[in-house]
């Protein structure tokens, strides 16, 4: 996004899927169902809208120290870096402190662990010389810089340079965040791996979601009210495919590593897959149509029973390898996963503002597919009404409203001036 302009006050809708997705939107804003773009104000609780399974990384990737980089997983994941409190890190093995002693070593700081009772976790200090009273230290800059100085555990968030750094080391920062605040392990019970990440921090849940996208893997967010505290949320990493994509390409350190193993270990049998991942029940509506022109039967896909259900992905792909419909194709083969609306709530009037997208229309909005309406693309948004051309004994006859809907850089008005048709003009109605 190369530009953000206000556009007034508008009534202003959260949108939340089942996913535990949420985006604030106006009823205008158009969302992609199946059968195309679709303003919210149109959307209903059921209805299947895309959101992307994958992002791909920035154009222009900066790169960060990659010492660096593993200190901001690990203070972020379990440090604390309050005012007029040492910078300390709890970890839950050595091998992360040791991740997090090597890497201090590099930013001018030392991890150290106070000899006495009360010193429980390590506390990470400037390494060589002693600063004058009242200047912060260089480990303390440096997570101002970031704007993660101060930040409480509810408060904590992803900086922005990690959003730009390439895939390999967003892959390398989940891999020491999730070694910090996640799970990996695998469950007998049920058959099933259980991965997640878990925050009292929404915003950090939301920006570990985005990055888990650049890296092709989908996730859910479940959130948990606590009485008298700060809510918790957890990132859930459903399905097999995607818990392996996991742990091949970001994985664990530390003790967590042996449990991902092992769990990897599990995944190459048999296992339970929750069918999550769904296409809209419409696209059995465009298989028929295409059966019917090749004139093939349904029992020729070898499904009698399929067209009650929403598919799994697996089937339009078989579908799509018979009949050879694109669309079709695109769906089984796609980067849509199709999530479902399940709370549409008005919030008010808000301040709203509008984004200019460099190149395209379409942009993604905390992992929601969205589209620029006309409004959004447009400086000034000029309407015309004339009551008398749909209703001839309308006791405005002559009249129009003039509508200055909206106006980048300045106020909105309707004004009403009297049509000359057989000027093909306008005038005010004052004269």
């Amino acid at each position: 996004m190369i530009n953000v302009f206000p556009s007034g006050r508008k009534e202003v809708f959260r949108l939340r899927l089942a996913s535990g997705r949420e985006v604030e939107a106006t009823g205008s804003h158009p969302f992609m169902k199946f059968e195309g773009w679709t303003p919210l104000a149109q959307l209903k609780v059921g209805d299947r809208i895309a959101a992307p399974r994958r992002v791909p990384e920035p154009i222009d990737t900066q790169r960060m120290p990659e010492s660096e980089l593993i200190s901001l997983a690990r203070m972020i994941g379990d440090g604390s870096c309050l005012k007029n409190q040492p910078i300390r890190y709890e970890p839950v093995d050595e091998a992360n402190l040791a991740a997090v002693t090597v890497s201090a070593a590099h930013s001018d700081g030392a991890a150290i662990r106070d000899d006495y009772l009360a010193a429980r976790v390590p506390s990470l200090r400037p390494a060589r010389q002693r600063l004058p009273r009242g200047r912060c230290t260089p480990i303390a800059a440096w997570l101002a810089g970031l704007g993660l100085f101060t930040k409480r555990s509810h408060e904590k968030c992803v900086p922005e340079a990690v959003f730009r750094a390439p895939n390999d080391q967003v892959a390398l920062f989940l891999r020491h965040l999730w070694s910090a605040g996640g799970s990996v392990r695998w469950d007998p019970t049920n058959g099933q791996g259980r991965v997640y990440y878990g925050s009292t921090s929404r915003r950090l849940i939301d920006d570990v979601a985005q990055l888990l996208l650049r890296v092709g893997i989908f996730s859910w967010i479940t959130h948990a009210p606590k009485l008298g505290g700060h809510d918790s949320w957890r990132l859930h990493i459903h399905g097999a495919k995607d818990q392996v994509r996991f742990l091949r390409h970001v994985g664990v350190h530390g003790a967590e590593a042996v449990a991902a193993q092992e769990m990897l270990r599990q995944l190459k049998g048999p296992v339970r897959n929750p069918n999550l991942d769904s296409a809209p029940k419409k696209v059995w509506a465009q298989v028929r149509n295409r059966l019917s022109a090749k004139q093939m039967m349904d029992i020729q896909l070898h499904e009698p029973t399929m067209w009650k259900h929403s598919p799994s992905r697996s089937r339009p792909h078989r579908a799509e390898a018979r009949i050879e419909d694109r669309a079709i194709h695109e769906l089984a083969r796609g980067d849509a996963y199709w999530d479902t609306v399940v709370e549409i709530t008005s919030i008010g009037d808000q301040h709203v503002f509008d984004g200019t997208v460099s190149g395209t229309h379409n942009f993604v909005a905390n992992g929601i597919s969205l589209h620029n309406s006309l409004e959004q693309d447009a400086d000034v948004v000029i309407l015309l009404h004339r009551p008398d051309a749909f209703d001839r004994d309308d006791p405005r006859g002559g009249e129009a409203d003039f509508i200055l809907a909206k106006h980048r850089n300045g106020p909105t008005k309707t004004v009403t001036v009297a049509h000359q048709l057989h000027l093909s003009r306008f005038a005010n109605m004052a004269r």
